[in-house]
């Protein structure tokens, strides 16, 4: 397919984009069996799913993104919570 300069393929705000996205990520998040949901992530594997740095990730926890402490200055996160906090703290 071939768009001219002034050709859209789709009109859409960067907020329904990231709407779209946010619910993508839910239906499969659902499809996952039940031992997969509500699993505890590392920063760095939090970081690569939603393709931000783990310093992003970091900065998230002291905005107060839920996670969870598992020790002294080891924190794991839940994807799911992840992407609600991240919807409303964009859109709230």
């Amino acid at each position: 397919m071939n768009l001219g300069n002034d050709e859209r393929l789709v009109d859409m705000t960067v907020s329904d984009l990231r709407a779209l996205l946010l619910d993508a990520v839910r239906d499969v998040m659902e499809q996952q069996p039940t031992g997969k949901r509500g699993e505890l992530l590392t920063t760095k594997e939090l970081a690569k799913l939603i393709k931000v740095s783990p310093d992003t990730a970091r900065k998230w926890r002291r905005l107060g993104c839920p996670h969870v402490a598992v020790g002294e200055r080891k924190f794991r996160w839940r994807l799911e919570e992840v992407l609600r906090w991240r919807e409303e703290v964009h859109h709230g």
